[in-house]
């Protein structure tokens, strides 16, 4: 039986959700200051927040091959005459364009789900648990080979000096030739199948942009452990839970004004958010959620 693609999987849950919990509106999409003004990216600039109505954020990766100029050419007047672009949005639809083959429409689709997702969990009374480590709240030791799809840079050192081996796995290969240069210990690879060995894997969120997400799945045959991290993984995690994923570690946005200010800055927003983790074996179901509410 052919596996329902992972874009209708998740919109089809939200939808489910909404008939519950009504969608509020989008209340404004927020891109830093230099990407707004210039039609450009600054290192700092990684992400957009979408905020809905009742103060919830959504964040989506934009350094996704041309995702930025995409959503810049589709928001472009609206960052260029009003200060609140996409005011007033229908959130599902946004959310929609994430089955799209727009890299625009993908990326702001996402950011709808994790703010929708947001919303439903605060509405719900749901907290999820904090995360008590970078790697996806993964205990490693010397005897354990971590599979890295997508380079977490910070986390490497990390990883080498708990005496674990390490494989990245990456789709470019500049950044490859990069990794081995400054990591000669660490395997970097274009080639998948070097998670073939891996007993513990955790890949960026990214995967939910570039859908390869059922493809490194597939590549981890003998992980007991498949973490998803990164601020995009700030949504239900039923649909990931269900193809392999073992672990989704999040961002929530707490204070939505210093979030905002700090966006606006093109500054680092960490204090305006807070790290999540959700392991499967813990994680009761969105229909219990949603029975516990009724």
């Amino acid at each position: 039986m052919t596996q329902q693609p992972i874009a209708d999987a998740l919109l089809r849950q939200i939808r489910a959700v909404a008939e519950r919990l009504p969608a509020p509106r989008v209340r404004r999409l927020h891109l830093p200051a230099r990407v707004a003004d210039a039609c450009d990216y600054a290192p700092e600039a990684e992400f957009c927040g979408l905020e809905l109505d009742d103060g919830a954020f959504g964040l989506s990766f934009l350094l996704l091959g041309d995702t930025l100029r995409q959503l810049i050419a589709r928001c472009g007047s609206a960052l260029a005459t009003t200060a609140a672009p996409l005011a007033g949005a229908d959130t599902l639809q946004l959310a929609a364009g994430f089955a799209s083959q727009d890299a625009g429409a993908r990326a702001l689709g996402l950011a709808a789900i994790n703010a929708l997702t947001q919303s439903a969990w605060r509405r719900l009374g749901y907290q999820p648990p904090p995360a008590s480590n970078s790697v996806g709240d993964m205990a490693l030791s010397a005897s354990d080979h971590l599979g890295m799809i997508g380079c977490f840079t910070p986390l490497v050192e990390q990883v080498l000096e708990r005496g674990a081996r390490l494989s990245i796995v990456e789709l470019d290969a500049a950044k490859v030739a990069d990794l081995q240069q400054r990591f000669p210990d660490v395997q970097a690879t274009l080639d998948r199948s070097a998670l073939a060995g891996c007993n513990q894997v955790v890949g960026t969120s990214t995967m939910l942009l570039n859908d390869t997400l059922d493809e490194m799945l597939a590549a981890c045959s003998s992980a007991r452990e498949f973490a998803l991290i990164g601020p995009s993984a700030g949504l239900w995690p039923d649909a990931l839970f269900a193809r392999g994923v073992t672990r989704i570690a999040g961002t929530q946005v707490i204070d939505g004004p210093a979030f905002a200010d700090a966006m606006a800055r093109g500054e680092r927003w960490g204090h305006a958010a807070r790290k999540f983790a959700i392991g499967r074996a813990e994680w009761p179901g969105w229909q219990a959620l949603l029975a516990r509410s009724a």
